[in-house]
């Protein structure tokens, strides 16, 4: 079988694949390395969520391509067959049960051009909602680029992806027929010395729109500038020093001013500093605090008084500090326990919100029952309060606040390499204000893959 890396954001291990709870080393992982520790010591810290993933929600970390980087001469590939059972799929106060059959075709190829490696990938598939064929929709993604290497001390990635789902994520007031088509278009540089100094930078540009007309004041577009500064020794550590600049347009929607109706957008600002390190062959941590400041533009809006006048008001900006934390521990060849947690600034093309604060934690075990049966538990707990809120057809109230708990238990089963099969049960709540968008939902999800592919 054909390893792949995935280039990713903040994570505490560079150039390596993770699968479950075992940790495969990739081909390109030294290539790789630098890029992947310039995002990790500059992008804004990411909102920590249990490694399984039921519907969209995030993983544990968000890269700046989710595209496959296929190493070496070759074609891979996997076709998976995903049902979940869901008691409450609508995700209202008033439950009701639904099941989702999702199969999926995802493939990847590498092909490299001297010390350059360029890659493609991209997935096709579909998502049935059994007796409610309404909400039925293809889902597809498609990407590709280069990987680069100037010497043994530069390194980089520049890529572009395009994607069309539907949109399942929990932060959604209610689950919807709704599709969201998001592009990405990204690059990074970084470079080290032989004393371990090194700098790098990192620009992404996203562009996200929903499909249902009811979310088309949701549509966003972002671009961020990241540079930053770092010092890794194996004896010390790695520490570093960075920052994000991401300004963000919302295409659809304006804002009364004195100066007249302007675009709506914001800029947020994360200053970070970082350190990570592994302790023994058993401990790794990872940690960073930041400094966050989001500034709506514009900054001051016409609103209707008390007695009946237009006034100007400032708008509700932000300033605080963040955090990011991961901590994984290896207490046997069987038993691992891995720790998350953040608190963080960002924005969403799923809430009626300028911007969004989140605090994030996450704790999961896994224990191997053998080399080929592992065994996962584990909670995470979200709190988001959201910032400059409006209303649409799909949320009719402003949202204050909220927090969404889940609990989940999974099972993995890889015999072979050829294929594996996943089981995970879990329950999650969410708890709102306004109470409006309160739910409690069980579900149980079953995912079949079949690997193939070849490389050299």
């Amino acid at each position: 079988m054909l390893s792949r890396t995935k280039f990713a954001g903040p994570v505490p291990h560079c150039g390596v694949r993770r699968s479950g709870n075992h940790v495969e080393s990739s081909p390109g992982g030294a290539a790789v390395l630098l890029v992947t520790l310039a995002v990790l010591i500059s992008a804004p810290t990411m909102a920590a969520s249990a490694p399984s993933r039921d519907g969209d929600n995030p993983g544990v970390s968000s890269g700046i391509l989710s595209t496959p980087i296929t190493a070496g001469r070759g074609l891979n590939g996997s076709f998976a067959l995903t049902t979940l059972a869901d008691s409450n799929f609508r995700r209202t106060s008033d439950a009701s049960s639904a099941i989702r059959l999702t199969p999926l075709l995802s493939l990847g190829a590498g092909l490299p051009v001297g010390r350059q490696q360029l890659f493609i990938g991209g997935d096709l598939g579909r998502d049935y909602i059994l007796n409610n064929s309404r909400f039925n929709a293809a889902r597809w993604s498609l990407g590709g680029g280069a990987q680069w290497s100037l010497g043994t001390r530069c390194s980089g990635v520049l890529g572009a992806e395009y994607s069309s789902r539907l949109n399942q994520v929990f932060e959604q007031a209610e689950f919807t027929n709704n599709v969201q088509n998001r592009s990405t278009y990204a690059g990074s540089a970084s470079c080290q010395t032989s004393g371990g100094l090194g700098a790098g930078v990192t620009v992404i540009h996203r562009d996200i729109k929903n499909e249902r007309p009811q979310r088309f004041l949701l549509n966003l577009k972002t671009t961020s500038f990241a540079p930053n500064i770092f010092y890794g020794s194996q004896k010390l550590g790695q520490f570093s020093l960075g920052a994000t600049i991401a300004n963000t347009s919302y295409p659809l929607r304006f804002t009364p001013t004195l100066d007249g109706v302007v675009g709506d957008g914001l800029t947020i600002f994360s200053g970070r500093v970082g350190y990570s390190r592994g302790i023994g062959s058993r401990l790794q941590i990872a940690a960073g605090a930041s400094y966050l400041k989001s500034t709506p533009k514009p900054r001051t809006q016409l609103v209707l008084g008390p007695a009946g006048q237009i006034i100007s008001v400032p708008r509700g900006d932000f300033s605080g500090g963040g955090f990011d934390l991961s901590v994984n521990y290896r207490a046997s060849d069987r038993l691992g326990f891995n720790v998350l947690a953040s608190r963080d600034a960002h924005v969403s093309a799923n809430v009626g919100a300028l911007f969004i604060v989140t605090e994030a934690y996450t704790a999961n075990a896994t224990y191997s029952l053998s080399s080929r049966i592992d065994l996962t538990a584990g909670g995470s707990r979200l709190s988001n309060s959201y910032r400059n809120t409006i209303t649409s057809p799909d949320e009719p109230f402003r949202r204050v606040s909220d927090r969404i708990t889940r609990v989940f238990a999974q099972l993995d089963y890889s015999p072979v390499p050829l294929y594996s099969v996943g089981l995970v049960v879990s329950h999650q709540w969410r708890v709102s204000n306004p109470a409006n968008f309160d739910f409690n939902s069980t579900s149980a999800r079953v995912r079949l893959t079949v690997n193939f592919g070849r490389n050299r």
